[in-house]
């Protein structure tokens, strides 16, 4: 759901296709496809960059980066990689393939078309509308123990698919998205969560079906205060620069615009009878209409 809106459209970011090329070696073709999620046997989180080779010998390398820290990539010789390491508690994988279980409702797709999808939020001006928001709602969905239907899973994927800051077209460009990437998915289910993600633009249930995917699409408004007030930060840092030159603010200035704005979106929200529309998160209504009344009241 887009959290703040402005006038005019803008273009839509551009995502890359990662290679479905299988190693020669260690591990299925699945395991080292780019942004494949691993876990290093001491805990660090990591995900593949791709496969590469050396120059001088041709022998194969895997190229991946730490979640703590994208900033740098690292290279490790592939059999290195994928050996297995002693430990006190026996012999362990020094990288174990990560696939988050949440992820087992999207079963129906090969993990290369998952992965793209996920990419496509990873542009580094998405600082709310991001990969963690996407597998949060997995996330959720699971520990509160809501089966989603193929239908509802591919809404909760894709729906921020296409994210560009103050573009209107946003949720119709990544319903549209839907039928481009999920291919040898039912036609049925394909439509259904498109019209699915053209709900969220509204928060608005046209179908039975919409209403848990748009509950977990809200479930941040129910967030401790603190974490709240880290996402209201997170939505002001994704829309701080077409902020700034539509209004020609800056500093403190620039932000009491946004909070102005945000209150303002929130508050006509809050305005209807239910926030949440499903019975799974009716204990979310509450925590979410404080947090929007300190929000406004200025707390």
């Amino acid at each position: 759901m887009t959290l703040l809106r402005f006038e005019q459209p803008l273009m839509t970011q551009h995502y890359s296709q990662p290679s479905t090329q299988a190693p020669a070696s260690a591990g299925s073709p699945d395991d080292y496809l780019p942004g494949m999620p691993y876990r290093h046997y001491k805990g660090g989180a990591y995900a593949i960059a791709g496969l590469g080779r050396i120059e001088s010998d041709l022998s194969q390398v895997v190229v991946y980066e730490a979640m703590r820290d994208r900033s740098q990539l690292w290279v490790r010789p592939l059999d290195v990689f994928s050996q297995s390491v002693d430990t006190p508690q026996g012999p362990q994988p020094r990288f174990a393939p990560d696939w988050p279980a949440a992820l087992d409702c999207l079963d129906f797709l090969p993990r290369a078309a998952v992965l793209q999808v996920l990419a496509c939020y990873d542009a580094p001006y998405r600082r709310y509308h991001d990969r963690q928001h996407v597998l949060e709602m997995f996330a959720v969905a699971q520990a509160r123990g809501l089966a989603l239907t193929p239908a509802q899973a591919l809404a909760v994927l894709f729906h921020d698919a296409v994210y560009v800051p103050g573009c209107e077209h946003n949720e119709a460009a990544s319903a549209a998205l839907i039928e481009t990437m999920a291919q040898g998915v039912d036609t049925a289910a394909m439509s259904l969560a498109a019209r699915i993600v053209m709900d969220t633009c509204g928060h608005r249930a046209s179908t039975p079906e919409s209403a848990l995917v748009l509950d977990l699409d809200l479930y941040r408004l129910a967030a401790p205060a603190a974490d709240f007030d880290a996402y209201t930060r997170a939505v002001f840092e994704e829309n701080r620069t077409l902020l700034a030159n539509r209004s020609g603010l800056a500093g403190d200035a620039l932000y009491a615009g946004f909070m102005q704005r945000r209150i303002a979106f929130l508050q006509a929200l809050a305005q209807r009878p239910q926030l949440f529309l499903s019975p799974a998160f009716s204990d979310c209504e509450a925590p979410a209409r404080a947090n929007i009344a300190r929000m406004a009241a200025g707390g």
